[in-house]
């Protein structure tokens, strides 16, 4: 009888000559998507709060790592394609270990400013050149498997963060040696990278513009997940630790909220094959709406983290389906990529108001900050999206 396969055999047999490039940019991406957004969204505020400067400061420097991240974009294109993309990964790792090693050692410090700015921008680097790789190396017949695989590996790498922060979150020597590692990892698979290729497009501002205005549904739903999601990867801990003394509760919630929207890719993927992602979305803010009350209640018990779970779900639901609204139906392709980057820039714009509100609010009104938040955005964004269906009816 013959024996079965390994594996990675396998793995290569389905993708050929481009499995263990493929194989690398995967690795690279998700040792450092541990930290850079699983470690650094959760720590930053805490290490910060813990050294005495207050939820409020820490939730404002999360809101300018994402701000840094953002403003980055305009210029990564340019700088990618001058580079092999090992520069990009060096400056993204050596980013990251920078800051885990001053908020783990002088969290008061005037450094924090600049090494959370230089990690934004070390973020958004390793975000493009992973991602692009990622399309560039798949085989086109294969580009959804390989895309989806890679995007469960960026959720289980958030994932983590919040659990490794409870078990080293302490420990200096630790956490930057774990930062160090993942910079390492990163680097050295690195060298095995192809270029990355860049098409230069010659849009204008009004283009893009444009494209804001036409498609502010999908900005106001990615906005929303980015908002959310950021926002409870943030305060969770902050929040338990006002309540309990420890952060040890909100770090495990945090971790079952993001794996509640990673391992429920599957089903979020049927709901919209069978409904539309249209009707995915609206789902998905019910379903937002729906766990507001209970988020207030839960406590951190068991029914908590049926609650986060739940929530997890809705919120990548929610940018799921103003990716596939955006890649689907909505003008030819050069315009559907545009539309696209509006998304995951609409997501970062959340990212970038949710720690602040978050932290502002666990300040005002403690532990209901978070389900008034939740109520808040989803009943305004429920609003909007119907007026605008509305509005489109009454045109038809």
């Amino acid at each position: 009888m013959p024996l079965r396969k390994p594996v990675f055999s396998r793995f290569s047999a389905l993708l050929g000559p481009v499995a263990m490039p493929l194989a690398l940019v995967n690795l690279a991406s998700f040792v450092s998507q541990i930290i850079q957004i699983g470690v650094i969204d959760t720590l930053l505020p805490l290490a910060l709060t813990n050294a005495g400067l207050g939820e409020r400061h820490g939730g404002m420097m999360l809101s300018l790592y994402w701000l840094a991240d953002l403003i980055g974009g305009f210029f990564v294109a340019a700088i990618l394609r001058k580079t092999h993309p090992v520069i990009p990964l060096l400056i993204s790792g050596v980013s990251f270990f920078t800051l885990i090693v001053v908020v783990m050692v002088a969290p008061q410090s005037f450094w924090v400013l600049p090494a959370t700015l230089f990690a934004g921008l070390g973020l958004i680097l390793r975000w493009v050149v992973c991602d692009g790789l990622i399309v560039q190396l798949a085989p086109a017949n294969k580009v959804g498997r390989v895309v989806g695989f890679h995007e469960t590996l960026m959720g289980l790498g958030i994932v983590l963060g919040p659990i490794l922060i409870g078990w080293l979150g302490d420990d200096a020597r630790m956490m930057s040696g774990l930062a160090l590692a993942a910079a390492i990892i990163a680097l050295l698979c690195g060298f095995a990278f192809p270029r990355l290729e860049m098409a230069s497009t010659k849009k204008g501002a009004g283009a893009t513009l444009r494209r804001w205005i036409d498609h502010w549904d999908l900005v106001l739903i990615a906005f929303v997940a980015g908002f959310v999601e950021i926002c409870f990867l943030s305060v969770l801990p902050l929040q338990a630790q006002r309540d309990t003394g420890l952060a040890d509760a909100g770090l495990w919630l945090a971790a079952i909220f993001v794996f509640g929207g990673t391992i429920c890719q599957p089903v979020i993927g049927y709901l919209s094959d069978k409904g539309g992602p249209v009707k995915l979305a609206w789902l998905c803010f019910a379903l937002l709406l729906a766990g507001a009350v209970p988020l207030a209640l839960s406590g951190y018990g068991v029914f908590a983290g049926m609650v986060q779970f739940a929530i997890g779900m809705a919120v990548a639901g929610l940018y799921t389906a103003a990716v596939l609204i955006a890649a689907s139906g909505r003008g030819e392709q050069g315009y559907q990529v545009g539309v696209l980057v509006l998304v995951s820039q609409s997501y970062t714009l959340g990212a970038i108001v949710g720690p602040s509100a978050g932290t502002a609010l666990l300040v005002m009104i403690g532990g209901w900050a978070l389900p008034v938040l939740v109520l808040t955005a989803g009943s305004l964004s429920v609003l909007l999206l119907s007026i605008r269906h509305m509005t489109e009816r009454v045109k038809m």
